[in-house]
């Protein structure tokens, strides 16, 4: 019986996988600031719009459930648009959006009470969108449905916040109090704040990850902070790998053990590698790895 030749894939340099991480992340940064800042605009043109009320705190309510919401399905929605996974958008959107609405909500209803003991000033308006920023981090992990991304969303989230309600203060006394340009930019500049802020501290505190060399996705980076992450064409995979055909639904899947990583193969023999070596057993990895599935080429990453 004839056996399918798979094609190897090109030779990389060594310089490769170092410069995609660099351009990786400041993508990502840029990215997420981006977005950030969109769906900060866009939750403060819904409060605009549709709030009218008199009491301060129910004011604060709704404007944390639309901005915060609306920050929520920004953010939660890059990376599954970015992959073209629907099913991950529509997960991450259900998850992710509620979340960060009430923890919005929560949050600029809490930072009344900051300001209030803060006496208002730069310090109360950045310690009061904190918590704003926490609910928003929030809804990051339970959308990931990862106790590692809540970490890193909560503190991310929580900085953000941080900075952007010191910028939006010192804008509003800046542009000489004038509400209306004052608040504009000052909500835009928390959500890019924000957004910026939760990638810098996924690329600063990430643990293990996996990042694709070649094809429609190069340099993109999937976090393994799940026991179990799948890679495949399967977009309910951890790690989505698209536009190769010689990928399987469900390929491999790299294993979270108390002595490290290590990849099982879930394809044809011979079809899933590392570094150059067919892979049959469980395979440890080590940082540097280079695994082969199909013609898809990642570098497993481990700090």
């Amino acid at each position: 019986m004839s056996q399918t030749t798979i094609a190897r894939p090109p030779a990389l340099p060594s310089a490769a996988p170092r410069q995609l991480a660099v351009r990786a992340n400041l993508r990502q940064a840029y990215d997420l600031a981006f977005t950030g800042a969109l769906g900060a605009l866009f939750g403060l043109y819904l409060y605009v719009e549709c709030v009218h009320a008199e009491s301060v705190y129910v004011r604060d309510l709704l404007a944390g459930l639309l901005i915060g919401g609306s920050m929520g399905i920004f953010l939660n929605a890059y990376g599954p648009l970015r992959d073209g996974s629907r099913l991950k958008l529509m997960r991450a959107i259900a998850l992710g959006a509620p979340a960060a609405a009430l923890g919005g909500a929560a949050g600029l209803v809490a930072g009344e009470v900051v300001i209030g003991l803060f006496r208002g000033g730069l310090m109360g308006r950045a310690m009061s969108w904190a918590v704003l920023g926490l609910g928003i981090g929030l809804g990051q992990g339970l959308a990931d449905r990862s106790r590692d991304r809540l970490v890193l969303g909560l503190i991310g989230g929580g900085l953000g916040g941080f900075i952007g309600g010191f910028l939006f203060e010192w804008l509003r006394v800046a542009l000489g109090d004038r509400h209306d340009l004052g608040q504009a930019a000052g909500i835009v500049t928390m959500g890019a704040g924000l957004g910026l802020c939760l990638a810098l501290v996924e690329q600063a505190l990430r643990r293990a990850w996996v990042q694709i060399l070649n094809g429609r996705q190069e340099g993109r980076i999937y976090l393994l902070t799940h026991g179990r992450s799948r890679l495949g064409l399967d977009e309910r995979a951890e790690v989505g790998l698209f536009g190769d055909a010689t990928v399987m639904r469900q390929h491999a899947e790299i294993e979270s053990a108390p002595d490290g990583f290590r990849l099982n193969s879930l394809a044809a023999a011979g079809s899933t590698r590392v570094n150059g070596k067919a892979v049959g057993a469980p395979q440890p990895l080590k940082d540097g790895d280079r695994i082969e599935l199909g013609r898809t080429v990642l570098v497993f990453r481990q700090r």
